[in-house]
């Protein structure tokens, strides 16, 4: 990816330019749909657009990570603790993955355990104690997108969403999202779409989630849409083959025990 293009992108793609179509670009080629390929062994280590929580280390004055300004629910980027409020953030996703985790409790120590828990494995499940008390899965479940933010200005500027599905809130976010980009019948990278700071409640408290919503086809007969679907096939394809590394402790994206901990087993 190069400058040139970086720049050119920045030059001609604003929140004003590119506005998403509903109408399919008719210079979409229908054969192509990039965007589920393999993962191979090299490893690509991006930002997380991270959510502030109750219990974030963050929004804790006097930690290490605390940062300034710094809102409950705002989105921040957790790498550089550039903090974007609740948005709506304008992106593009270039790439899907799943991922199963096994970390070690907090109460333990934190740490993780198994990066690459199985499908169907036991531990993604939920327990019953001795004590008939409802015991959450040992693993985790992430959807993860690999995402090129748009903000007036600025370059397209490489994030992961990651939704944790430990609640219905996340996990409709994930499943909403993900099929918005199925439904396409276009490469992954094809769409628009916001994401905002939202907030959910259930019986342990209040948290924050993320809120999906359809943009649009990027319009990629204009020269700001072309410039743009460019930008992304190019970044798309320079993570074929990679595996994308997040850091992230248990509970970094939730807070509290999802409600319906004592239905789902």
């Amino acid at each position: 990816m190069t400058d040139e293009i970086a720049k050119e992108v920045t030059d001609l793609v604003t929140i004003g330019e590119v506005i998403g179509t509903m109408d399919r670009p008719k210079s979409l080629d229908p054969n192509d749909l990039s965007g589920t390929e393999g993962i191979g062994p090299q490893d690509v280590r991006l930002p997380r657009l991270a959510t502030a929580q109750g219990l974030s280390t963050q929004m804790t004055p006097g930690d290490g990570q605390y940062i300034e300004g710094l809102k409950l629910f705002d989105m921040f980027n957790d790498l550089t603790e550039e903090v974007y409020g609740r948005g709506p953030i304008t992106f593009v996703p270039v790439r899907r993955d799943v991922r199963r985790i096994e970390f070690i409790p907090r109460s333990e120590g934190g740490g993780i355990v198994d990066m690459d828990v199985p499908p169907n494995d036991p531990r993604l499940a939920w327990t019953v104690a001795e004590d008939g008390a409802r015991v959450p899965p040992a693993a985790t479940t992430f959807v993860e997108f690999v995402i090129l933010m748009l903000r007036p200005g600025k370059a397209p500027e490489p994030i992961v969403l990651s939704i944790k599905g430990t609640n219905k809130f996340n996990r409709r976010a994930s499943d909403q999202l993900t099929t918005f980009i199925k439904l396409r019948h276009a490469p992954i990278y094809a769409g628009l779409y916001t994401v905002t700071g939202g907030q959910e409640k259930n019986d342990k408290g209040t948290f924050g989630v993320p809120v999906i919503k359809n943009a649009g086809f990027i319009p990629k007969d204009t020269p700001a849409g072309a410039a743009l679907y460019a930008y992304a096939e190019e970044f798309h394809r320079s993570l074929e083959g990679k595996t994308i590394v997040v850091e992230r402790e248990p509970g970094s994206d939730d807070e509290f025990v999802p409600e319906e901990a004592t239905t789902e087993m």
